[in-house]
């Protein structure tokens, strides 16, 4: 198969909206009318959602969402999935499914809708009841383009892939921290859309008593870490037709500037704001 070209690589941030941003990502001073999203669709061309995963926002602010990049050609927000689809299935309702199908049709209707990021905690291991899981929630989101992200180390088994690729349902490479029976970074593709999602790797803190959000996102990537992950884009890229790749690692900003830097390598250059710090050496 020939080799696609960059321009179906999408790469920026989990979410847009973190108070520890100002004067790092966004500027120091700001007007009235400043807008995070606004301000960084112009730099990338892809956003996650993940505000998503803790509450089902109302159509207003969806649309509002829509509104703000539709001079952006060809940006695609992905979603993560509300948490009822994975972390708490007993707290799902009918209701709750209706709403987030509804969220996403209106993406989908603005044309900005890429994927559907279905995120499961490192204890979800991989097992017949929760593949069972799996074709339930394709079942309740079956319009969509899913992808499903695991943590553990389990769900890396070509029994488990043909599964996913029947599905129709994509499988998420992860870089995390190599702690356990984590999941190991690998360009694993099972549809045509391809997602890498880029948490850091804070060993240290990611698994520890004291660690709260921040500690577990505290991490910046060197440039030859972000060279390793550029190749495995450049595979998943291949085999796919869109790839997004994500990056979690949201403390003071670490995320919007290896996604830009990832960006640069990949050669999918902007003119990034000056006071961004994107360029290492390192």
């Amino acid at each position: 198969m020939p080799e696609r070209k960059s321009a179906n690589i999408l790469v920026g941030p989990a979410g847009w909206s973190y108070p520890d941003w100002k004067g790092i990502v966004y500027p120091a001073r700001t007007s009235r009318n400043f807008d995070p999203l606004v301000f960084i669709s112009q730099y990338f061309n892809t956003i996650e959602i993940n505000v998503t995963f803790y509450r089902i926002p109302p159509t207003g602010t969806v649309l509002q969402w829509c509104d703000k990049v539709r001079d952006r050609s060809g940006f695609m927000f992905t979603v993560k999935a509300y948490r009822g689809f994975s972390h708490e299935p007993e707290i799902l309702s009918r209701d709750d499914i209706k709403a987030f199908n509804a969220l996403l049709d209106h993406l989908n209707r603005e044309e900005v809708l890429g994927a559907v990021l279905v995120q499961f905690p490192y204890r979800f291991h991989q097992n017949f009841e929760n593949r069972k899981h799996l074709i339930k929630i394709k079942d309740h989101l079956s319009s969509w383009p899913l992808v499903a992200e695991f943590r553990h180390r389990s769900w890396l088994n070509p029994a488990v892939l043909n599964f996913l690729s029947e599905l129709n349902m994509g499988f998420c490479a992860v870089d995390q921290p190599e702690v356990s029976a984590s999941l190991p970074l690998m360009p694993v593709t099972t549809s045509s859309i391809g997602y890498l999602r880029c948490h850091g790797r804070n060993r240290e803190n990611w698994f520890g008593p004291d660690s709260d959000r921040d500690r577990r996102y505290n991490y910046r990537y060197s440039k030859k870490e972000l060279l390793q992950i550029a190749e495995v884009a450049r595979q998943m890229s291949i085999r796919t037709e869109r790839l997004f790749v994500i990056f979690n690692n949201h403390f003071q900003g670490n995320e919007i500037f290896d996604a830009a830097y990832l960006s640069e390598l990949m050669g999918i250059s902007r003119p990034w704001p000056s006071w961004w710090c994107v360029n290492r050496d390192e």
